[in-house]
């Protein structure tokens, strides 16, 4: 599957996604963890979406990690609470 990060009215393609298989109920994943490779860098605590052929993920950002040789950043947090989305900005 395709993803793409949502973020300020902009979407971004991510690579090397680490998430929990997709659910019918996305209460089920509040709270876990995932992680992909990210062209833009994203703050500590900013909230974002990461959406994906069938839906998205509302996540939280707790860590953004950048490479010395590319502009790519490694981005990991938990996914939010559907009731805590955010609106894409920090």
């Amino acid at each position: 599957m395709n993803y793409r990060l949502s973020l300020q009215n902009e979407t971004y393609p991510v690579e090397e996604i680490r998430i929990p298989a997709e659910s019918d109920r996305s209460q089920e994943l509040a709270g876990k963890h995932f992680s992909f490779i990210s062209p833009v860098p994203l703050s500590i605590g900013q909230h974002c979406a990461l959406l994906g052929d069938t839906g998205g993920y509302p996540l939280l950002v707790n860590a953004c990690l950048g490479f010395t040789f590319s502009s790519r950043f490694l981005v990991s947090g938990i996914i939010a609470s559907p009731d805590d989305r955010g609106t894409g900005t920090s």
